[in-house]
């Protein structure tokens, strides 16, 4: 490790002002860029959040309650009939199929007459 380091010669003089005021500059942009974007995420919620989002959500809250109630008394009214709907259908789907007992043959045979044969034939 200490010899890879003394291979590495970094000479100071070859940096120039024009260099050394192109580094500065871009530095510091890239990192203002940085401190601007942070402080945008972070005080944009606060700059953007009213006092009428806070109405709104409360009025939206009780129409969604009131949508509740209704269709819960909906679906009480009507809970009987479609608990025989789900019968009948269970019913009429349990006995579509057969019991199989799940082995899987095949039969290999030479098919030389097919079209695949055929083209492999040709390619010689």
């Amino acid at each position: 490790m200490l010899t890879l380091l003394s291979a590495v010669s970094f000479d100071v003089s070859n940096i120039d002002a024009n260099a050394l005021s192109i580094f500065i500059i871009g530095f510091s942009v890239v990192f203002g860029a940085l401190i601007v974007i942070y402080f945008l995420f972070f005080f944009l919620p606060k700059i953007v959040k009213f006092d009428n989002i806070g109405k709104r959500k409360e009025k939206n809250e009780t129409k969604e309650t009131k949508q509740k109630i209704e269709k819960t008394t909906a679906v009480s009214e009507n809970s009987e009939i479609y608990a025989a709907i789900a019968m009948a259908l269970h019913l009429h789907f349990e006995d579509a199929h057969d019991e199989e007992s799940m082995v899987l043959t095949m039969d290999i045979q030479d098919r030389v007459s097919s079209q695949w044969g055929s083209k492999i034939i040709n390619i010689n």
